[in-house]
């Protein structure tokens, strides 16, 4: 199997769910014998892909340990970035092949994978944001800084909502995964950090189409129809739901009438916006998120942002002030978005990825820090 030169499903998605679909159709088969990985060629190692990739050979390794064991062999890749994810946070860790292996450590930091199910610890998203946020901390301490009381809790409060979405959007039988890994780009002087949320389970459009709140169906059917005149096979109504449950207050559970739903839908909508303030470069460097659900592709690439927009008795977003990314010139959510940053995906990805990848540089901090003073 030749790793490609970008192995990743925020720049490379269709091609890099198909490659791993054909790992779990090759693993499984018995005449299999022998499966080379040859990662020489690859320049970008993303971590969403790097992980689905290890939790689908983790699986063949021990379905094939019942019936004909397999045997793996690789060949190691050129660039160096690339080689410490496999060693650190990659296939050979997951293998526990990594530890054969020298390398330098020392610019390297990796929160390694740590997955839930839903109905499970009702306190595990709370423990593992805590510890994403001393992960996050770590990383900042190779740039000589750290977060503040008030940062910490923050960060705290966001990445616990973001975790505790993909609890309960998965469905009853979803499992959810998250993972971290950050290095020094010693040339730059900058550190390069990669995130990711996995849900395997329901799509975000399975969610809300089958299971959401009578006022959220309400909510979708009004919305489903004001864009009824733009509907292509490009913009059709999965991703018109996925879009849909970006915005501000949007939620399947949503509801004004029972305790503590009247506010969901807030968790992505704080990470999108928040993202462009920490990962930025000071050689201009922009921080990157994507999501995919289904056949849905996300981009957030800076081109289009959040911003507040004031409703009145609208059927779908009710009254008063809410935060919108239309990924359009006007922002306008009842118009279709732009296809470079939303468009629909050949291959489908059952559940719900978000990709992050973003910089630590102290440079841009600083100087972010004294604007904001003089603000």
């Amino acid at each position: 199997m030749r790793i490609p030169v970008s192995f990743s499903v925020s720049e490379q998605p269709d091609e890099t769910i198909e490659l791993l679909r054909e790992l779990y159709t090759f693993g499984k088969c018995e005449n299999v014998e022998e499966i080379l990985f040859d990662y020489s060629e690859c320049e970008f190692l993303g971590l969403s892909a790097s992980t689905i990739m290890d939790i689908i050979l983790i699986i063949i390794v021990e379905y094939r340990k019942k019936t004909k064991k397999l045997k793996l062999f690789g060949r190691f890749p050129k660039n160096q970035m690339v080689k410490d994810i496999l060693l650190e946070s990659g296939l050979l860790h997951h293998l526990n092949f990594g530890h054969k292996i020298e390398y330098d450590k020392h610019n390297v930091e990796k929160f390694d994978v740590v997955s839930g199910e839903v109905g499970g610890d009702d306190k595990l998203s709370g423990t593992i944001a805590t510890e994403l946020t001393d992960y996050f901390n770590r990383c900042l301490l190779h740039q000589g800084m750290k977060l503040n009381n008030d940062g910490i809790l923050f960060l705290v409060t966001l990445l616990g909502e973001v975790i505790d979405n993909c609890e309960i959007h998965g469905g009853e039988q979803a499992t959810w995964y998250t993972q971290g890994h950050y290095e020094d780009n010693i040339i730059k002087n900058y550190g390069e950090m990669q995130l990711l949320f996995l849900n395997l389970g329901k799509t975000i459009y399975e969610g809300l189409e089958y299971d959401s709140s009578k006022e959220t169906k309400e909510r979708l059917e009004y919305f489903y129809e004001r864009h009824d005149k733009f509907l292509s096979p490009n913009w059709n109504k999965e991703m018109i739901f996925t879009v849909f449950a970006l915005q501000e207050g949007i939620s399947r559970l949503r509801d004004k009438n029972v305790e503590g739903y009247e506010t969901r839908g807030t968790g992505t909508v704080s990470l999108i916006e928040n993202l462009s303030l920490i990962g930025k470069c000071d050689d201009g460097q922009v921080p990157e998120m994507t999501i995919i659900s289904g056949r849905t592709y996300i981009k957030f690439d800076g081109r289009y942002e959040m911003k507040e927009k004031s409703f009145e008795n609208d059927p779908a977003f009710g009254s008063g002030k809410k935060k919108i990314i239309a990924f359009n010139k006007e922002n306008d959510i009842y118009k279709p978005p732009d296809s470079k940053n939303v468009y629909k995906l050949e291959e489908n990805f059952p559940g719900t990825v978000i990709s992050l990848r973003f910089y630590l540089d102290k440079r841009y901090i600083q100087k972010e820090k004294g604007e904001r003073k003089h603000e």
